[in-house]
């Protein structure tokens, strides 16, 4: 809002037009992979081998995508950003906290081998330096 605000009415419509197409394009992909996995899941038709028109299990399967998240939308507006807020922090302590730490005893088992034969060092490979356990 303060970007579309602040610049010329060029500028403000191609920002609106950026941001519609990211809505536009994350939508079509979530409502064309959940409505391909309940075909897939329920026996119906995918809807890429039946081409236009729809037939009683596509409208389930469209139902089955569609109705739950406007229901919620409908009972709570706010609980998208929450999940949004949640999904955002537990993407960021994966990506900053648990990754770097994988990467490096990764980078040590190629440089030193003997890391990975002892089963004593950080808990074994096989299991995992983080996950609880007898040493």
């Amino acid at each position: 809002e303060v970007l579309r605000s602040s610049g010329s009415p060029l500028v403000a419509g191609g920002i609106l037009a950026f941001s519609l197409s990211a809505i536009v394009t994350s939508f079509v992909g979530f409502v064309v992979a959940l409505t391909d996995f309940f075909a897939d899941f329920l026996g119906g038709e995918d809807s890429s081998s039946t081409g236009p028109g729809f037939s009683l299990p596509k409208l389930r399967d469209f139902a089955l995508t569609l109705v739950p998240p406007v229901l919620v939308a409908l009972w709570d507006p706010s609980l998208f950003f929450q999940a949004i807020d949640k999904a955002g922090a537990f993407g960021v302590s994966t990506l900053f906290g648990l990754l770097p730490a994988l990467m490096v005893l990764s980078q040590r088992s190629k440089e030193s081998p003997v890391l990975t034969r002892n089963p004593e060092f950080l808990g074994g490979y096989k299991r995992g330096p983080i996950l609880p356990g007898p040493l």
